[in-house]
């Protein structure tokens, strides 16, 4: 007898939704489930806690009723990226501190017992920027965290790569990248004790952002692997300042050396999707002199544009980047 499976397509069914936050601006971004079936959630908040913005964690059972959630942080901004359950029936959550740490941005480690409180906390960086955007444990018993880095490597967003012991403390620091920008999203130890890591790069690759996938073993090491900065880069003439970058309200562009074709006369804005967000107008087709023009942070529907990294181009080239 046969069986034909293509008649009734399968469609997901949903089982069940919830909502979690208060009065103000409260993101989710990565959720675990737990050993008890339930779920682990961690963002950040504006309805609680101590700051601007502080670390939520959000414990549910298994059908995403709330059991009890906490925050982390200070008076300043703090955000969770990643979260996972411990061996030990607590969490690790990593994500970034203004109020702690080195730096304006500092990496934020937070382990807690199997109830959210916290054991401790470590920040890691520089004296500029770092977020940790992915975190796991690894199998002798420390951590893995991967992020990004404007402290070391280029100092142009570096993929940042750090191991810890079990209570945190750094073994060795590791960032891979070009002279663009490089970033890691996502980190798992792998069957030979190294580690796997995806992310985005500007450095490398076919077009102005590619998929960024790095291997390494138990210490960190790339091997067997060469690859070359894409030349576009290194042989462009425009060069292009910016100030003052990161922005909150609006940033002056200085553009030198743009070329003689209609688009020399505008400078496209994009996000770190590919999507074309505002298209600036330049007052001269070319000019060996800076051009200079303002960027609001609005798109063209003249709405504000989400916080993060957006590319610049000018005569269809890359010129550089905004945060």
């Amino acid at each position: 007898m046969l069986f034909s499976f293509l008649a009734s397509p399968i469609h997901a069914v949903i089982t069940f939704e919830r909502w979690y936050g208060g009065i103000n601006t409260d993101i989710g971004n990565s959720v675990a489930q737990t050993f008890d079936g339930g779920y682990i959630v961690t963002g950040y908040t504006a309805s609680f806690g101590a700051g601007s913005n502080d670390v939520y964690l959000v414990k549910t059972d298994s059908l995403g009723d709330t059991i009890w959630t906490k925050t982390f942080g200070d008076t300043s901004n703090e955000h969770g990226r990643s979260v996972v359950q411990t061996s030990d029936g607590g969490y690790i959550i990593t994500g970034g501190t203004a109020s702690f740490g080195s730096g304006y941005s500092d990496i934020y480690l937070i382990k807690t017992d199997s109830m959210g409180n916290t054991t401790w906390t470590k920040t890691y960086g520089g004296s500029v920027n770092e977020s940790g955007n992915s975190v796991t444990q690894t199998s002798g018993g420390g951590y893995i965290i991967a992020g990004v880095t404007t402290s070391f490597g280029s100092r142009n967003y570096d993929v940042y790569l750090i191991k810890t012991d079990s209570l945190g403390d750094t073994l060795w620091t590791k960032t891979y990248g070009g002279t663009n920008g490089d970033m890691a999203f996502s980190i798992s130890q792998t069957f030979d004790k190294g580690y796997i890591i995806t992310g985005l790069t500007n450095s490398f690759g076919a077009s102005s952002i590619d998929i960024y996938l790095i291997k390494t073993d138990s210490s960190g090491n790339v091997t067997g692997i060469k690859e070359e900065e894409d030349q576009r880069h290194k042989t462009r003439d425009m060069r292009l300042f910016c100030h003052p970058n990161p922005f909150t309200t609006s940033t002056i562009i200085h553009l030198t050396g743009i070329g003689h074709s209609a688009e020399g006369k505008e400078l496209k804005v994009y996000d770190i999707t590919g999507r074309l967000v505002k298209k600036l107008s330049l007052l001269t087709a070319y000019s060996l002199l800076p051009t200079v023009v303002t960027w609001d942070g609005r798109d063209a529907e003249g709405k504000k544009v989400n916080a993060g990294i957006y590319f610049l181009k000018a005569d269809g080239k890359y010129v550089g980047k905004v945060v």
